[in-house]
Formats: C-alpha cells, structure tokens, sequence
C-alpha cells in the first residue's frame, strides 16, 4: 500500500472511531432516560453498574492515582480509559501499559502487588486490544537501506567467490581457525560442536584483506548497538566518493588475481573460443553477473547499457578483457542497485525483497542464485518453500556470518576492547598491552552462544549453562589468584648464610696463604732492589730523554726542556702539578715508534682528573694516560678525539695515592699502543692511527688541563722522573725499566728466586688461584626482594604466553558461579570503570540485553556520584543511596539497581569476591521484576530462568529488530507473542525463535 493510502486509512479508522465514540455517548442517554422513567414508575431501586473489565478496574483503582490529566506520571494519562469499554486504541499506550504490567515496574514499589491471576488476566485483556487495534494497520513502509561494511565484504566476496575478505574486519571479535562449525553443520540433528576449538579474537590488529584496497569508515550504530539499521546507513558524498575509490582499488589489486577470484575464468579471462561473437559473450557473461549483483532480475535496459560499456573498455584497451571486464565491476559495485537495498516497487518484487532479506539476516550477504530463482518465479514466500530455504540457509557455513554478527552486536560486546582497568587494580590484564585479558574474555560468551544456537539448546543455556569453553588463561581467570606460587625464602635466606661463611672462609684463607706469599717475597725484593740500584737506567735502556727533576725542567740527553705552565712546583721530590702541566718543544723526529714513561705519586682522586703522560699534537690530536675522572671508578685511556677506557680496580686507585705508579705507553711503528703498570701490561692495546706525527708536530706533555668544553680539570700529582725512548720498548726492556725505577714485576721476583723459594713460591701461588677460584664459584647473595621479583616476572611471563592460546575447551561448569552470557569476564569487565564495578551499568545491560527493556537517559540535573569525597569505608550500594533517594531516579534504579547489585560479588573484571577492598562485606541480594528474592548471583541467575519467557521476548525482539533492519512497533508485540507461544513446549531454544521470526508473516510481509 502506498504511503497515500495509509495516511487515508488512518483518517478512515479516526473518523470511525470517533463515530462510534458518539453513538455510545448517544445511546448511553437513551439508556439513562429510560432507566430514569422506569424508577420513577417502580420506585427506587439501586442503580446496576455496568461491568468493567480487569484491566479497566486496575487502570480505575490503581494507576489512576498517578497517571492522570493533572498528574501524568511517565507521560502517561489512564483517565479516559478507567470506564468500562474505553480501554485505548492507540498501540502506543497499550504497549506502553503492557510493558510496565509485564515488567512488573507497575504497580510501584510502595504499592500493594497484583496478584498473579489479576496480573495474567489483565495482560491476556491488554494483549486482545492490542491485537485488535493492529490487525488492519498497514506493514511499515521498508526504507531504503545501504550495505553496511560487513555486508559490502561478504556480498562482495561471495560474487567474485574471493578466497579472502576484502579488507580487514575489527567489528568480527571471533576468528575461526578450524573448520568445527562447517563440520558440525554438514552432520545430521541433533548437532554437537567439538570440544576443543581454535580460535582467537584479532580485532586489536585486524589482518587479512586485499593489498591496496581502501575501504569506507566504520558504519554508525543504532541504539541497542546494531549496525544494519536502515535510519544509520545513510550515503554522504564524502562516502559515496570513499565506494567509488574502494571499488577501483579492489579490482586493481595486486591481489586480484586468477588465483583469488574464483570467477576469474568466466568473467574476467579472455573466451577460449573466438569463433563466438565478442557482444554475444559479454551478454552471456553480464546475465549472469548482474543478477548477483544487484540482487534481482534485470531489465534489458540495464543489461544492454554494461553490454555497451564493457564492449567500449574493450576497444579501449585493445581486446583486454581482464582489464575491461574489471572496468565494468568496477562500475557494477559503484551502482546504487549494488549499493542499497531498496523496497519492493511492486507486489511481483516482493519475492527478492523476501530473498534480500532472508540473506542479509543470515549470511550478512546477498541472495544465491536458488534464492533469486525462487524469488523470480514467486514461490519463495510460499510457508512450504519458505520453511524449506531457512533450513537450507541455516545448516550452510554461510551462517558463520549471522553468528560473526547479532551475538557481538547483541551482546554489546565491542565494548570490551575499550575496557581499561587501572593496572595497580588489576596488574594482569593489560601485561601485554596488544593482548590485554579482554581479547581472551570475549571468546567464552561467543563460543557459548555459538554452541547454544548450532546445537539448537533451550534459552536458559545461555544464562545457566553446563558447559563453557574456557582457554587455559580464562581457567587461571576464574580459579587462580594471578600471582606466583607463594615462594619461601627460608631456604633462599639459608643459602645466602652458607655462602656467607663460604666467602668469610676462604677469603681468611687467601689472606693467610698471601701473608706467606709476601713473607717468602720479602728477602727475594730486598735482594732484587739491591741488585738494581746499581744499575743506570739511562745507560742500560738507552733513552733519547730524561728528566729526573733534580731541581731542574731539563732533560739530561736531549734538547727538550720542559716548560711549565700553569700551578707547578718544582722541589726535592720531583715537580707537583696542582692544575698546572709541562710541554717539550717539538720533538727532532717524527713519531712512529716510541715510548713515553714516568714515575710518579698521585695526591688525591677524588678530584676531577686529568691527563698525566702522554703526546700533544697539532689540531688537537692527543693521547694521554688519562686518572681520576669520576668516582669510584679511574682508567687509564688513550685519547685522540675519541676515548678508549679501561678501567682501574678500586683497590689500584687507592693504592695510586699512597705508593709510587710507574706508567708506560709504547708506541708500535704499526700505530698499535701498548699500556703497561708497573712493568704489567695493562688492558688490551689499542690503534692509533692519527699519532703517527711528523717531524715537528709531537710534543711531549705532562699533566692536561682540559680546555673547555672539558671542563679545566686537572690531577694533583708529584712526578719524580720521567722518560722518552726514541723506539717501542720491548717486553724485557719494559720489565727493565720497571725494575730500575723501584717497581719490581713478577717476572723479575722470579728471577731473583733461588729453585727452592721458586717451588714454595709456585706452591703458595696454586694455593691462593685454588682458593680465589673458589671464592670467585661462590654463588652470589639472592635479594628476597629480586626474588620475589624475578618469580613475578615469570608468572607475568607465562600468563603472556597462554594470551597467545588459540585454544578453548568445552568444560563442564561445576561452579555455578561462573559461566553464561551474564556472569562471564567480558561482561562484567565491560560494565565496570577502570577503578571500580559500575553496578547502574551492569544493570542496564541486563534490562538492555536480557529484556530489551532500556531505561530513559538520566535527568540532566542530576549530579553524578561524587566518589572522590566518599567516606572510604562505605560500600558501593551506600554510595548510590543518594540517587536513590532522588524522585527523578528513583523509578530507574528501582529496576536498575537489583539488576546490578546482584553481580557486585565480580570486581571488576570478573573476579569473585566476598569483600571490598575497605573490607566491608559484599551485599548482593535483591529481588527480580518484585517477585523473585535472591542472595547471590548464582539465585540470581536461577531467578532470571525461572523468567525466561520474558527473557525470549528480549531475545525475539532483539532477532526481529535485527532481521528487520529497523526499529520494532508495537504491532510486533503480536508477532513477537506468537513466535514465544510457538516455541514454548521446548523451553524457547535459540534457532527455533530465529526460525520462528524468519517464517513469521511479519519478516515476509512487505504490504
């Protein structure tokens, strides 16, 4: 019926309404007048009321008092409707009185409830007049409607039978990757999905889809959640141009190829036979395309206009037929007879507007070609055939897709990938930031509903299940603490006391074992000094300079005097250096192969140091022995623009300022450095490549003060003699030097040695490596602390890796507690803040979602609860008292609350707990629609199932809204009430209210 004829036919019932509501009035006199006369003939007698029904006498004598002319609470006046005959006729106030007697929300809280017989009767009545204010309302008119993107990819996928998705999918929360439900669906009923499955929630990082291909935003979301709701799936011009961009990227993909497309040989690739006319193949190919495609039979209009443009891209491109035929898909995909949905224009499109809308409910796709052939020859809607094609359709794989779809969007359950619980709350959740906990949690209702539905279980499955299927990590969830295995330290503590007196131990005894060492030493050293004291070091080594600092800079071969700059004092002991330094003329020679040496006493390190031996080149080349830069820690470094460091142990620092340090740097002819301490080697040599100084560009230095950005440091030291060898000492000759300026090495100790004191020495020397090396194996203390650390960075580790699990089980539920679409980790983290249970929001999902009852927006004028300057030891039920007591929100959170208080024993991200964190007990008790007292939630949840007939009207109006693409009214309350009747013999099983919905007059009825 076209919109004209609808807006007369509601005139026509107004008008006739009002007739009739005259002719009572009228007769109404007439009886009065007559009853009047007939009195007064007969004498008085008491006046004989008429009847009034029971849903007129409780609308009298109860909802009168609030909802009147004067005060008409909840917008809703009953007064012209308390006399017997004037129930309304408007299906808007029936539904409205339906809904608040079904719910229970009326009579209210404080006054007297109705019995259960009155309460069935007057709803039975109510239900009667609604029926019969509808049965000749005309269908609401279908709107058009766009695909949305879930559609576009899988009507897309299907027509070119594409072996992926498009474009990647974050609103698809479970991807399969087993074949259990394609399995599960080609057995015969009754049906049983496997135990294990494996699957994983990719939304966070969504995969897959064509390389290059750009697809349009994420759509718009309807009240509930929805996102196949006609009124949201509107086509901007920026979106339109974003359609027209997809479909070009997707056909020039790289991807796009013979091997993804299924259709690619016959549509795209070039005919095999030539000898066939090139107009006569593109038609063939494009009557059998388009249909597909636009969802419907084709005019020969359309089907010689893409003949013409197909055949024009194949002269433009000289033949190609991959690249014309992709040009024409192209087009095809762009076209608003791809892009919409539309309503029949006629009664003989009903049957494709049926075949529309059975596909897009079930396969989130467009109709197949057995769909549109029974569409095409009008026997689709035929209750037979009909009933027939839903079977089909629902034990296809294709059913995955309504599965990908209602349950997530039903369940709300996008809103666990926002869920941010605070971290020192729940610690667990997010260790991996790209896996937190909620990628896990969604699976379990999914995989729940999945089974429910597949196997075709009874509705109170969904809320009391014996089954869940849980993944390793959901099971450490629900029945472990989350933390490490308590540790003892006791032994830990114990180990560190026995490694303790170890250490003590064997340190006394190396100790010991040194003292002998040095005992036996002693005589060796005198004797060894003695030996050398004699000897000349210049005549002996030969050196090309000498200062000695016998009261003079001069050296005692060369020409090299040694000026001083800076703080230098010049006494017995040598020069001391207090931030000042010495520098050599340039030397005669270039310097490829030399040694520098000195023997000096360090006053202090605990200043910033400096250099103290080394060369000063030209452009600020250097190499110096560099002391005392930062505490504890001292090196020696050769530095040219760059450092080298080695570092000195504390106890050798120490020993500096206190003892003489004989210094050598050797310089090799191939630019390799040697460092030697007191005739030693000293850390690994080291090249130099820019030291290599000509004739006249070295210049001996000793001490550095740094220039800025340096700093100006300096070191403090007495230097007593210092030397220049004209080549690259060798080993013995370094041992020499060493030697001859009081600084005797191992090496020579050893040479002093008589063969006995050699083999008591060697002896001493094995004992103290044994004992250091048993020293070195003891096993360092264990700080309690970095163990317990180091068994929670573990634990966090292994929970890391089950979040990785693909894995789930179907397990037996022998905690009632847990399990079902209500008291699952998704759902309770999803309703809860990052701090604490939301318990109004636990409370409207469950009105939202099990009863399809959503409460009004909150009043704007009311403050929300103000947590920050609450008294720390109230609960949560005593924060919200003051909304409570609020008459604006009272008649919410009377239903609200009960609803959400009765799941506050799960924190807040699905935990049971008995108490708060103050250490205030848990309440969770209430009553369900002011019938049904519980305690906790598992009452709860038995309370819920003893109202499942209200929760599968919940259900069925949330498949019918779904299936419809549009908000319900309240006509489909009728069909809504048929489909609950016809299904309750088996305890409203979950696929036999879809079927009853797709096989209702309403889903196929579009006049």
């Amino acid at each position: 019926m076209s919109m004209p004829e609808t807006s007369t036919t509601t005139r026509q019932a107004k008008a006739f309404s009002t007739a009739a509501c005259l002719t009572l009035r009228t007769l109404h006199a007439i009886v009065m007048v007559a009853w009047a006369g007939t009195a007064a003939a007969v004498g008085p007698q008491a006046p004989k009321a008429a009847e009034t029904s029971p849903a007129e006498s409780l609308l009298r004598t109860t909802c009168v008092d609030c909802h009147n002319e004067a005060d008409a609470a909840g917008g809703l006046n009953v007064e012209p409707y308390t006399l017997a005959g004037s129930l309304p006729s408007d299906p808007n106030v029936l539904e409205k009185l339906l809904d608040a007697i079904e719910s229970r929300a009326m009579p209210p809280d404080d006054a007297e409830p109705l019995s259960e017989p009155l309460r069935l009767a007057v709803i039975s009545e109510l239900h009667d007049q609604l029926r019969a204010a509808t049965v000749n309302l005309p269908q609401p008119p279908l709107p058009v409607s766009r695909l949305n993107r879930f559609q576009y990819n899988n009507t897309v996928r299907d027509l070119f039978q594409l072996d992926r998705d498009i474009f990647p999918l974050p609103e698809k929360l479970m991807t399969r990757h087993d074949d259990a439900l394609q399995q599960t669906l080609a057995e015969p009923t009754p049906r049983q999905l496997p135990h294990t499955r494996d699957v994983a929630c990719e939304a966070l990082a969504p995969s897959g889809g064509f390389r290059q291909v750009r697809p349009f935003p994420k759509d718009l979301r309807a009240s509930h959640g929805y996102d196949n709701q006609s009124d949201q799936l509107t086509l901007s011009p920026l979106l339109l141009d974003s359609f027209l961009h997809l479909s070009i990227s997707l056909l020039e993909s790289p991807d796009f190829t013979p091997e993804t497309v299924g259709i690619w040989p016959t549509f795209f690739a070039a005919p095999a036979d030539s000898s066939i006319p090139t107009a006569e193949i593109v038609r063939s190919r494009l009557a059998t395309f388009l249909p597909l495609a636009f969802r419907r039979s084709l005019s020969d209009e359309i089907l010689d206009r893409y003949t013409a443009y197909a055949l024009a891209k194949l002269d433009a491109t000289g033949g190609d037929y991959p690249a014309a035929m992709k040009k024409v898909a192209a087009a095809v995909l762009s076209s608003p007879l791809f892009l919409y949905r539309v309503p029949p224009a006629e009664p003989d499109d009903d049957g494709y507007a049926l075949a529309e809308r059975l596909s897009f409910s079930l396969w989130g796709s467009g109709p197949d070609r057995q769909l549109l052939r029974l569409a095409a020859d009008g026997t689709l809607a035929d209750p037979v055939v009909l009933r027939g094609e839903v079977e089909r359709m629902l034990a296809d794989p294709r059913i995955e897709r309504f599965l990908d779809a209602f349950p997530t969007q039903w369940m709300q359950l996008e809103n666990i990938l926002a869920a941010t619980p605070d971290p020192r709350l729940q610690r667990a959740y997010s260790l991996d930031p790209a896996r937190p906990a909620g990628i896990q949690m969604v699976l379990e209702p999914l995989l729940l509903f999945e089974a429910v539905f597949v196997e075709n279980r009874p509705l109170a499955d969904l809320i009391t299940p014996s089954f869940s299927y849980r993944s390793e990590f959901l099971d450490a969830w629900y029945t472990t603490s989350l933390a490490p295995p308590p540790l003892d330290l006791e032994p830990l503590l114990a180990q560190n006391r026995a490694n303790a007196d170890a250490r003590q131990r064997l340190t006394a005894e190396i100790a010991h074992l040194t003292e002998q060492r040095q005992a036996l030493t002693a005589p060796v050293r005198r004797r060894a000094e003695a030996a050398h004291a004699t000897r000349d070091p210049n005549a002996a080594l030969a050196p090309f300079a000498t200062w000695d600092f016998a009261g003079s800079y001069e050296d005692a071969i060369g020409n090299l005097t040694l000026q001083p700059h800076g703080e230098v004092d010049l006494n017995d002991d040598g020069v001391a250096l207090r931030g000042g330094y010495l520098l050599s003329p340039p030397l005669p020679s270039d310097f490829a192969a030399k040694s520098l040496e000195v023997v000096c006493t360090l006053d202090n390190l605990d200043q910033p140091g400096g250099g103290l031996l080394g060369l000063q080149g030209p452009e600020g080349r250097f190499d110096t022995i560099v002391l005392g830069e930062r505490q504890p820690r001292h090196w020696i470094s050769g530095s040219e623009l760059f450092n080298r460091t080695q570092d000195f142990p504390a106890s050798i620092a120490e020993t500096a300022t206190t003892q003489p340090l004989h210094l050598l740097m050797v310089y090799q002819a191939d630019g390799t450095v040697t460092l030697y301490r007191n005739g030693e080697p000293y850390g690994e040599p080291y090249q130099t490549e820019l030291l290599r100084f000509s004739e006249g560009q070295a210049r001996v230095l000793l001490g550095l003060r740094h220039l800025p950005p340096g700093g100006n440091k300096s070191l403090q030291c007495v230097i007593s003699a210092a030397r220049l060898y004209d080549r690259a000492l060798q080993p013995d000759e370094v041992t020499l030097a060493a030697a001859t300026a009081g600084f005797l090495n191992e090496a020579s100790l050893l040479a002093a040695m008589t063969d006995s004191e050699r083999a008591e020495y060697d002896s001493l020397s094995a004992a103290v490596a044994q004992q250091q090396a048993a020293l070195a194996a003891v096993p360092a203390d264990v700080d309690p602390a970095e163990a317990k650390a180091a068994a929670q960075h573990a634990h966090d580790n292994q929970l890391r890796t089950l979040l990785q699990e693909r894995t789930f089980r179907r397990v037996a539920l022998d905690d009632p507690r847990y399990g079902g679409i209500l008291t699952n980790a998704a759902m309770l983290t999803m309703t809860s803040g990052p701090n604490r249970t939301h318990p109004v929001a636990r409370g409207v999902w469950v009105i939202e979602v099990l009863f399809n009852d959503p409460p009004p927006p909150p009043p704007n004028d009311v403050p929300p609860l103000d947590e920050d300057h609450a008294e720390a030891n109230l609960t949560i039920r005593e924060r919200f008292a003051a909304h409570r007591d609020n008459p604006s929100c009272a008649g919410c959170h009377s239903r609200l609350d009960p609803l959400g208080f009765a799941l506050e024993n799960y924190d807040l991200t699905g935990r049971w707990r008995t108490h708060y964190a103050n250490g205030r007990d848990v309440d969770a008790a209430g009553i369900l629609l002011h019938t049904h007292p519980f305690e906790a939630a598992t009452e709860f949840k038995a309370a819920l199932v003893s109202e499942q007939r209200a929760i599968a009207r919940g259900l069925t109006e949330h498949l019918l809204r779904f299936t419809l693409g549009q908000e319900l009214t309240p006509a489909d309350r009728i069909t809504v009430e048929a489909i609950l009747s016809g299904t309750a013999d088996g305890d409203y099983r979950v696929q036999d209210l879809l079927r009853g919905v797709l096989l209702s007059p309403r889903f196929s009825s579009f006049r």
